[in-house]
């Protein structure tokens, strides 16, 4: 039996201890609904938004506790604390998959983050240059193949290093997202003997098509997608939100793009131009920084995450 079915079955039961149409009684109607919702979009990979309706899940069933005087006689309190403890671990899972897998949690930040890096003497491969400050070309096309090369070189082949909390990669994809992807359970034989076009139709549908990377200004999007795809999608957005505040572009920094986003990265892009590039490479570093002063194992691949940084700059 799944978590949802499990968390459901509980808030089912919940219900019929509540007085019906009671405030207690609606917002466990309404989180019932919302889990619903978040596993539907989870099967549809759209994790982004299954995260939110989780989320929603978990407020309603928390205003619920603490609304209500403890009562070790309350079995509709039992099974609503029972529930919340069955959807923590659903959380964290789909927040991991929103974060695109696997690696270490940057201090501060909601989502857990999760990524395979490269070692310090993997090749460093510029990134795409001539791309025009905003919107999409007419090439578009040829623009992502060219920006999914890039990345095939600087990720490789299969890896499982030890040190690598992403466990087993191959060309960047680790296990555990290859098998979201299959939507079935892989082996590390599975990683290994992975296919290089299946992994460009993992990289373009998961860490740039439905993250909305395709829609940010075309002078970004090449280090957005790697960011997207060596931190995680949430969190490359989350980072570029937070350049866009620092340089003075409003936005709030959800990890999702919509119209504030695209706006202000918009303004942003022909505002200051190739220095908004080295102002997210500057930041991306003090991500990569603040991994490392968080666990001291991980800074055997320091030196190959900021070349893999640095490679973005523009002079």
């Amino acid at each position: 039996m799944s978590k949802y079915t499990e968390a459901r079955e509980l808030l089912s039961d919940a219900l019929l201890e509540a007085e019906r149409d009671s405030p207690e009684w609606i917002k466990t109607k309404a989180s019932i609904a919302a889990l619903d919702r978040a596993q539907l979009l989870e099967a549809e990979l759209d994790f982004i938004n299954a995260s939110r309706r989780l989320d929603d899940a978990v407020a309603k069933l928390q205003a619920i506790t603490a609304g209500l005087q403890p009562n070790p006689a309350s079995r509709f309190l039992d099974h609503i604390n029972a529930a919340l403890g069955k959807l923590t671990p659903l959380v964290k899972d789909v927040d991991a998959l929103l974060s695109g897998e696997p690696a270490s949690a940057l201090p501060g930040m909601a989502v857990v983050n999760r990524a395979s890096f490269p070692t310090p003497d993997e090749a460093v491969v510029p990134p795409m240059a001539g791309a025009s400050p905003t919107g999409t070309s007419a090439d578009g096309g040829k623009r992502v193949a060219e920006m999914i090369n890039d990345i095939l070189r600087r990720e490789g082949g299969f890896v499982n290093h030890p040190a690598d909390r992403g466990g087993a990669t191959n060309f960047g994809i680790t296990q555990r997202t290859l098998a979201a992807w299959r939507g079935t359970a892989v082996t590390v034989d599975d990683v290994r003997n992975l296919a290089k076009e299946e992994a460009r139709r993992i990289y373009d549908s998961n860490y740039y098509s439905r993250p909305g990377i395709d829609r940010l200004p075309e002078l970004v999007q090449p280090m957005v997608f790697d960011m997207s795809i060596n931190h995680g999608p949430a969190t490359a957005i989350k980072l570029l939100q937070e350049v866009l505040n620092d340089t003075g572009n409003p936005c709030d920094v959800d990890g999702g793009i919509g119209d504030e986003t695209i706006r202000c990265a918009n303004k942003a892009a022909l505002d200051l131009g190739d220095a908004l590039v080295n102002k997210l490479v500057a930041r991306r570093i003090a991500l990569f920084q603040a991994i490392v002063e968080g666990d001291a194992s991980q800074k055997v691949f320091l030196a190959g995450w900021l070349n893999r940084a640095r490679e973005f700059e523009v002079a």
